[in-house]
């Protein structure tokens, strides 16, 4: 029942800005000169991920020369991922993020993103995604759904952050509600590892963990010192089970309505953001980030992550014994292309 009535709000939020934005006919809302680009994101309006969204804005408005002009909508404000993507899709709003296997909901084979130990690293992950051969069949679904990519980056690998204890083995795991994005796959992963698998809206996380309804989840080190889960959660053992790019993406309505002039502007901006985020932004936030939930006392363990490995295996292998033809090519092709980086 709540499953209906949240699709039911979405559809209703996806009308109402329809209502607002007046249609399709226009190559987004009109501020003075300048044409507005809305940038619908569930992540907080402080942090490394809002710090990237305000240098991608400078990066449009000033490859544009001021002819586009981004506004910034965090916390799910315009509604969440799924009325973002439906917006996007009719052009009632511009552009968002999401992590990879979000877009599962538009085709199956995304769901590979979701593969525990995929990678061995956010570096690997971000350039084998960005690789020609694999960035070509991932453009092109993207395209097939409605949406043109303009960035891609890198957050790391997710670790298990909790209430309890550290974690060293899979058995540390036993008993604990962790909290899992709403994918089957993660939820299998985090299972497998040894924890109680909690999918659950990431506005709802943090509460859950306060109230102790939750154990723990997890997250990226830059993302768990801005959501500030050290005031609640003393440990995070670094066992980087996930490791999901993101990517920055807006409404192919609204971008094929663009002057050719401003579609190179808008692709150039996202271009150079790309470059920034990897190299400069995310690693930079990384380290100051575990400064500072450090200094904030809580404990950040390092962790052999082989038996964690070896508890993930019979998920990988269910996963591509039913996979469908899709999810296979592109599996082979991820690792293929991996070992290049």
């Amino acid at each position: 029942m709540k499953k209906i009535v949240s699709l039911f709000c979405a559809a209703a939020m996806v009308l109402s800005m329809a209502a607002c934005s007046g249609g399709s006919n226009t190559a987004g809302t009109e501020d003075g000169n300048a044409t507005v680009v809305k940038y619908s994101v569930v992540f907080a309006s402080s942090g490394t991920q809002a710090d990237g969204a305000a240098v991608l804005s400078d990066l449009i408005e000033e490859h544009s020369d001021g002819r586009l002009k981004m506004e910034f909508y965090p916390s799910s404000q315009l509604g969440d991922k799924i009325a973002t993507f439906e917006g996007l899709q009719i052009a009632t709003i511009e552009m968002t993020e999401c992590a990879l296997t979000d877009l599962s909901t538009f085709n199956s084979m995304w769901s590979v993103f979701s593969l525990p130990y995929l990678w061995d690293s956010g570096d690997q992950a971000i350039q084998t995604i960005m690789d020609l051969a694999v960035s070509e069949v991932l453009e092109a679904d993207m395209e097939a759904n409605g949406f043109k990519i303009i960035a891609w980056t890198d957050l790391g690998s997710r670790s298990i952050v909790n209430t309890k204890r550290p974690i060293n083995t899979p058995e540390d795991l036993h008993g604990l509600k962790i909290r899992c994005m709403e994918d089957a796959v993660l939820a299998d992963a985090t299972t497998a590892m040894g924890a109680i698998a909690t999918p659950l809206a990431f506005s709802e996380v943090y509460t859950g963990m306060q109230q102790g309804t939750l154990d723990g989840a997890d997250y990226q080190i830059p993302n768990v010192y801005a959501s500030a889960w050290q005031e609640i959660c003393p440990y995070m053992s670094l066992t980087e089970h996930f490791t999901i790019p993101d990517v920055v993406f807006v409404s192919k309505a609204w971008f094929d309505r663009l002057s050719a002039e401003d579609q190179q502007a808008l692709l150039d901006a996202g271009q150079e953001f790309t470059e920034q985020w990897n190299s400069v932004i995310w690693p930079n936030a990384t380290d100051t980030a575990r400064e500072g939930l450090e200094a904030a006392g809580m404990t950040i363990n390092e962790v052999d992550k082989e038996p964690f490995i070896e508890a993930v295996q019979p998920v990988i292998d269910e996963f591509l014994e039913n996979a469908t033809d899709e999810q296979k090519n592109l599996y082979n092709l991820l690792i293929k292309t991996r070992e290049k980086y």
